[in-house]
C-alpha cells in the first residue's frame, strides 16, 4: 500500500459520489477493481485522509509549560490530536489527524513559536543586566505564559467527532512509532512577577491567529501582530 494507489482509490469513491447514476456505478466500480487490484481493504480506505504532520520547530522532550499550552491549544483550534516526536535528544511537537488540518496546525505553530522566541529575546534585553541568568530565565517564562495565554485566547475549540478520534486512535496503532505514546511532560520553572506575566499577556494580545473556516483558506493561515 503506498499514497498513490489510495489517491487513485479515493479519486473514483468521490466520482461515485456523482448525481449522474451510471458515473457513480462506473467510479465505483472502478474503486472496487482497484481495490482488489493492490490488496486494499476498506480499513485502508478509510485512512486516506488520515495523516501527521511534524512541525519544523524544536522544542525541549520536556517542554516548559506555556510551550506545552501553546502546542495543546493550536491542536484543538484545528481538531488534531498533539503529539511529540522525539529522536535522541531533540523533540519536536507533532500533530495527528486529517492531513489538511494537521498540516495547518503544524505550520501555525511554527510561525506563532517563532514570534514567541522574539518576543521572549526582545524581553530579556529589557532586563538589568547584574539580574542573575536564573531569574532572568523565570521572569522571561512569565513574560511568556502570559504572552500564550493572550495570543490562544482568541481561538475556538474546533471538537474532534467520535469518528475522527477512533480513526486517530486506529491510526496510532498502525503505526508502531505511536505505540509508545505518552503525553509530554512539561516543566514549570517557579519565580517571575506579575508585572512580567502582565507585560507578555499586553504584547500578546495583540497577536491574532488565523485559522481557516471550514477548512478553506488554508493558505491564508497566518499571525497578525
Amino acid at each position: 500500500m503506498n499514497e498513490k494507489q489510495l489517491n487513485k482509490v479515493q479519486k473514483c469513491l468521490e466520482l461515485a459520489k456523482s448525481g449522474n447514476a451510471n458515473e457513480a456505478a462506473n467510479a465505483l466500480a472502478m474503486a472496487q477493481k482497484l481495490m482488489r487490484k493492490y490488496g486494499l481493504s476498506d480499513e485502508d480506505i478509510q485512512f486516506i485522509e488520515m495523516g501527521e504532520t511534524t512541525s519544523s520547530s524544536q522544542i525541549q522532550q520536556k517542554p516548559v509549560a506555556y510551550v506545552t499550552c501553546l502546542v495543546s491549544q493550536i491542536a484543538k483550534a484545528f481538531g488534531v490530536a498533539p503529539m511529540l516526536y522525539t529522536v535522541g535528544s531533540k523533540a519536536r511537537p507533532q500533530f495527528l489527524g486529517h492531513k489538511a488540518k494537521a498540516m495547518t496546525a503544524a505550520y501555525a505553530f511554527d510561525v506563532v513559536y517563532r514570534q514567541l522566541k522574539i518576543a521572549r529575546r526582545d524581553y530579556l534585553k529589557t532586563l538589568h543586566p547584574r539580574l542573575l541568568k536564573k531569574n532572568k530565565t523565570v521572569r522571561a517564562d512569565a513574560f511568556c505564559e502570559g504572552w500564550v495565554l493572550a495570543a490562544v485566547s482568541n481561538l475556538v475549540e474546533e471538537v474532534i467527532s467520535p469518528e475522527d478520534q477512533e480513526k486517530i486512535e486506529a491510526y496510532k496503532k498502525r503505526d508502531e512509532s505511536f505505540v509508545d505514546d505518552k503525553p509530554a511532560k512539561s516543566v514549570r520553572r517557579k519565580g517571575g512577577s506579575i508585572d512580567d506575566y502582565a507585560a507578555g499577556h499586553e504584547l500578546g494580545s495583540q497577536v491574532i491567529i488565523h485559522t481557516p473556516v471550514n477548512g478553506k483558506e488554508t493558505m491564508k493561515l497566518g499571525v497578525s501582530a
